[in-house]
């Protein structure tokens, strides 16, 4: 059984992959219903994925620092908030983008999940501020987050936090702007 290890690192990748494929569906599926092109579910599910692997390198690159990531919070809103407003009413084009940035958050999440999973199946100790350390996890955090669960909690959550408010917040920013130009040349 030494691999078995593995074996289980595998099983939670593809699991996750999965789930990210998964989630794709519905959303190029509102996405479709927002554009008012709903035979373009293929292309729409593509870029999704793309994303999905775009948000995977960024997370991977930042080192769980999550500066690249929400880096692409900021483009993304800007990109959703010009290609969709005018499309559809702001409330269907800001629950379309709320999605995208829950979506895009999800690589971040599992990875979350996944660290102290296999922490917790290795047979360390995820509530142990002495495991954290020896992880890697900075000694200055306060006593949750400087636990293994607590630490990746916090990125997990911040992250989920920080690109929804931003993409929806520029997304609506511009259906806001765009209403008032439009407003103004009349």
């Amino acid at each position: 059984m030494k691999h078995a290890g593995y074996i289980f690192i595998i099983v939670l990748t593809v699991v996750n992959l999965i789930v990210g494929f998964g989630c794709a569906i519905p959303i190029a599926r509102l996405l479709g219903k927002v554009t008012g092109m709903q035979k373009r579910f293929s292309r729409y599910f593509v870029i999704l994925i793309g994303l999905y692997s775009i948000e995977c390198v960024a997370f991977s690159v930042g080192m769980a620092t999550q500066v690249f990531s929400v880096g692409l919070a900021f483009v993304g809103g800007i990109v959703l908030g010009l290609w969709l407003r005018g499309r559809a009413s702001a409330r269907e084009v800001l629950k379309t983008s709320f999605f995208i940035a829950l979506y895009s958050s999800l690589p971040t999440v599992s990875f979350s999940i996944l660290i102290p999973v296999v922490k917790l199946v290795s047979g360390e100790h995820i509530l142990s501020v002495e495991e954290a350390i020896k992880f890697g996890v900075p000694g200055f955090m306060p006593l949750p987050l400087n636990t293994i669960l607590g630490f990746f909690g916090a990125i997990a959550i911040g992250t989920v936090a920080f690109k929804t408010v931003i993409t929806t917040g520029e997304v609506s920013l511009l259906i806001h702007f765009g209403e008032k130009c439009a407003g103004d040349e009349s």
